[in-house]
């Protein structure tokens, strides 16, 4: 018999872990069911075990490689030399993200949402999840580093509590977007220029001597 490829096999199990979040997108993490993914993959119950040999593994790894691909979609923004302003990169960030989860047969910010109930109470979930976080923490606080040295943030910025600020805001971006879902990218990218400036022409933080006009209050 010919040997199947490495790629084919990658294939297949992509195929049996975008049922499991199908299913978990339908059903939520105790509605969904080993029958249901089976269903949902259309393939045979022994191709299925050959891959995920129970619902909690395959949301395990359904979640692992969603968070995986995700951060190497979003790595080119924080490792851009020159890197952009701040506004201009949470705004790629967030057009990324709002790309990277838009799926057709399922919602994958409602998935991750539910990956973040379950990591609650799977330690090995919770583990890898907030291993994950941290590590793009970690690349947020370079970044907020680089702002900092560039004058796009004030000299006595701590670029932890920076790169803390922005995973709160895109957390609360997938957040909102999920359970919501009449906002997008766009329209946070702009409220997020409204509050810390466009990006575009700004004059840097540490080379401002006056403080911004402030709009006349309407009366």
């Amino acid at each position: 018999m010919p040997r199947v490829s490495d790629a084919y096999l990658a294939a297949r199990r992509e195929q049996v872990l975008d049922a499991v979040r199908i299913c978990v997108d339908r059903s939520g993490l105790q509605g969904a069911t080993m029958e249901g993914i089976i269903q949902a993959s259309g393939m045979s119950t022994g191709t299925v075990y050959k891959y995920i040999r129970s619902k909690d593994e395959g949301i395990e790894a359904a979640m692992g490689t969603t968070l995986d691909g995700l951060t190497l979609a979003l790595l080119p923004h924080l490792t851009a030399e020159p890197l952009p302003p701040p506004p201009v990169v949470m705004e790629q960030l967030m057009t990324t993200l709002e790309e990277f989860t838009r799926r057709e047969d399922y919602s994958l910010l409602r998935v991750a949402m539910h990956g973040w109930s379950a990591a609650l109470s799977n330690p090995d979930l919770l583990d890898k999840t907030a291993g994950t976080y941290r590590a793009f923490r970690d690349l947020l606080q370079g970044a907020a580093t680089t702002w900092r040295a560039d004058g796009h943030l004030p000299e006595d910025a701590d670029p932890a509590d920076v790169a803390a600020s922005l995973l709160a805001l895109m957390m609360g971006f997938a957040a909102q977007q999920g359970m919501l879902g009449d906002t997008g990218a766009a329209a946070q990218a702009r409220g997020f220029a409204a509050l810390f400036g466009s990006g575009q022409g700004e004059e840097p933080a540490q080379k401002r001597t006056t403080p911004r006009p402030r709009a006349a209050r309407k009366r």
